[in-house]
């Protein structure tokens, strides 16, 4: 009955990470809008309070909160921080020295791979024939998409960088799964590592405070937050109940919903490789759900 019932929430969990994908997209969509504002670590401090503010009230209604095991859960909460703090740092140091499109394509190839080799390592997933075959075209297709913006080879510092934030971010995921909490209770424990991890960062970086009063900029990072906690919440919900290498497959649809806000929002035009690319990833996508459909006409 159990392997049932795990068989039929499945479809939620991939409809969960999907949904999380499009509003971590929209992550580039307030980035741009903010622009120079705020500098990285100070934004992402900011925007880690934001969602607290916005979800412990929200916990608090639904009675959605556990009595955190500090002693046992502690590794957990400490790996949040520290992944927390080699996340937007280093990804921000990548794309300044390689380029906006080398650092994405690397950045998300290593949050495949680090989904992939993380799962195996801390939640004892299989590393399947169909999840193989899923990261292989998905890896091709963000090739595709990102190989008429590639310039140069950049520099291998900045590479490195990218590498580090992919798997710092694909470690996250990893931890959130594993956490023996509601996704609720999970979530808002991830953006207090946030907070944590980014503030001990500001320690060592300095960066220009920003201004005081009615900016745009701020409402942008508000929404941000907003967007922040839908997609925290939908991912953390959707991937306990689905295999961490078959979410960061599907996390590869960021990179669609991406193009298609730059298509429509700001006026970007893609390649014909490049949209290529995005219906390969599409593909790539679809494999869970094909898998999940041919088990469910073998019942």
């Amino acid at each position: 009955m159990k392997q049932t019932q795990k068989k039929n929430l499945s479809p939620l969990g991939t409809s969960l990470v999907i949904l999380a994908s499009f509003f971590y997209a929209s992550y580039g969509i307030w980035t741009t809008l903010m622009g120079n504002f705020f500098g990285g670590y100070t934004a992402a401090t900011l925007r880690s309070v934001l969602v607290l503010l916005i979800l412990v009230p929200i916990a608090l209604v639904a009675h959605k909160f556990e009595k955190i095991h500090w002693k046992r859960d502690w590794r957990y909460l400490a790996g949040l921080a520290l992944a927390a703090a080699l996340i937007w740092g280093p990804f921000y140091y990548s794309i300044l020295h390689a380029g906006i499109g080398l650092s994405l394509s690397v950045n998300y190839a290593s949050i495949v791979i680090g989904m992939f080799v993380f799962g195996w390592l801390f939640a004892h997933e299989r590393f399947t024939k169909d999840k193989a075959l899923s990261a292989c075209i998905g890896l091709i297709g963000l090739a595709l998409v990102f190989l008429p913006t590639i310039s140069g080879g950049g520099s291998w510092l900045a590479l490195g960088a990218a590498i580090v934030s992919g798997l710092n971010s694909a470690a996250t995921m990893v931890l959130a799964k594993k956490m023996p909490y509601n996704a609720t209770q999970a979530t808002i424990l991830i953006w207090m590592a946030s907070v944590v991890g980014n503030i001990f960062m500001l320690f060592f970086i300095t960066e220009p405070q920003p201004l005081i009063g009615w900016h745009l900029e701020w409402l942008y990072l508000f929404l941000f937050a907003v967007a922040s906690v839908i997609a925290s919440w939908a991912l953390v919900k959707g991937m306990k109940q689905i295999d961490a290498g078959i979410a960061g497959i599907l996390g590869l649809l960021e990179i669609v919903f991406g193009l298609l806000f730059g298509i429509f929002l700001f006026g970007e035009r893609p390649s014909w490789v490049a949209l290529i690319g995005m219906f390969v990833i599409l593909l790539a996508a679809a494999i869970p759900y094909l898998k999940d459909y041919k088990k469910k006409r073998m019942i």
